[in-house]
């Protein structure tokens, strides 16, 4: 026979686990292949700027800043001119999420990008899983990179795993995620 009163203690240590993370974000872990076959387009960009704007939709507000993108090579669907991250500063007020990272102004990356159907904004895929740094290294090759996330990782089955440094030779990562290429 069911026993509700059992379930309690579950429940409470439950909500006591996330809301002791209450300023962390809960991510499902994605590879490289799963990043690429749900990404509407992958690029390589310089950041040109930045602005702000409020979207208000079901009646909450929040704030997203929009990075210009100066694309210099299209790897997979077609150029984005900017990508909208959730949070900001608009007219004095701020917002921000945890795990949602922000771009340098002059910085370059490879972008895993995916345009929401519902309200067309461009967003990357898994906040910092689809941002990769692209820096020369004092070999003289071209490097991607992303650093160990800081949120909470979960594979698809919820298990929590740890997150990974991911640091490949930009050459590599190309072939690796343009269409056609072999895996």
């Amino acid at each position: 026979m069911f026993q509700p009163l059992r379930l309690i203690p579950v429940v409470f240590a439950v909500a006591v686990g996330f809301t002791a993370n209450a300023d962390a974000a809960v991510m499902q872990q994605l590879s490289m292949d799963q990043m690429t076959q749900s990404a509407s387009a992958i690029v390589r960009a310089r950041v040109t700027g930045s602005s702000a704007s409020i979207y208000t939709t079901g009646g909450s507000s929040t704030i997203y800043t929009h990075y210009r993108l100066a694309v210099s090579e299209i790897w997979k669907g077609s150029t984005a001119v900017e990508v909208m991250l959730p949070g900001g500063d608009f007219n004095g007020q701020k917002q921000s999420f945890p795990g949602v990272p922000e771009l340098k102004i002059g910085g370059e990356y490879v972008l895993f990008l995916w345009k929401s159907p519902s309200t067309g904004i461009v967003h990357t895929i898994g906040l910092t899983q689809g941002i990769f740094e692209v820096a020369a290294k004092s070999d003289g090759t071209v490097h991607a990179s992303r650093r160990v996330s800081g949120e909470v990782m979960l594979d698809a089955t919820g298990h929590r795993v740890a997150d990974q440094a991911i640091d490949l030779k930009l050459s590599d990562m190309k072939t690796r995620v343009s269409p056609g290429a072999s895996k």
